[in-house]
């Protein structure tokens, strides 16, 4: 059976996992929606000249 400490660090290393993840997706993600971005920008911009 595990003990309280030992479910904390369990815990705290599911959490950490997990934030981890979360930063990895964002940076990955980034470059795509930025091209995205860019790419709305210029079609928004030919329909207002």
């Amino acid at each position: 059976m595990l003990t309280i400490p030992d479910l904390t660090l369990l815990f705290m290393g599911i959490v950490f996992s997990l934030a981890i993840a979360l930063i990895w997706m964002l940076y990955e993600l980034e470059p795509k929606l930025a091209r995205l971005r860019l790419r709305r920008d210029r079609v928004s911009r030919d329909r207002i000249a």
